[in-house]
């Protein structure tokens, strides 16, 4: 059975919750919607490793280059877009999956940053129809 990593882009530093609130509901919806897919889903939260408002990390760069690579050997990226205009740190998640040619599905239509969509394969207005799209075309 095939492992499909998926990594959760978005804000977390401008965020008041570090964005944890829709990053965990991703997750149980995979896990709910996982069950009756043909492959396992993994999916990978940066904010499990690393938080702000926790200082496990010993620098800033460490934060990055782990992101890095979790993103490199993901299968695709699930990215919230709301709020991107302040978020350069969403923009290299993206820009480093464009990059390795990963592909990245996005949600939301609030203060969005308009390159970050380009880089979307496709963008929807929700979480819950980015998900679904995903199982679909990636999970089924």
């Amino acid at each position: 059975m095939e492992t499909i990593r998926i990594y959760l882009a978005g804000g977390s530093a401008n965020e008041p919750d570090e964005g944890r609130e829709w990053r965990e509901k991703a997750v149980e919806i995979f896990k709910q919607t996982g069950e009756n897919s043909e492959h396992k889903i993994k999916v990978i939260n940066p904010l499990d490793f690393f938080s702000y408002s926790e200082a496990k990390h010993q620098s800033d760069s460490q934060i990055k280059k782990y992101y890095m690579d979790q993103i490199l050997h993901s299968r695709l990226i699930l990215v919230n877009l709301n709020r991107s205009n302040q978020s350069c740190g969403t923009a290299q998640e993206l820009q480093y999956a464009v990059d390795h040619e990963i592909p990245v599905v996005g949600f939301g239509d609030t203060d969005v940053y308009n390159w970050l969509k380009v880089d979307c394969q496709c963008v929807f207005q929700s979480l819950l129809q980015a998900i679904d799209y995903i199982m679909e075309y990636y999970c089924g």
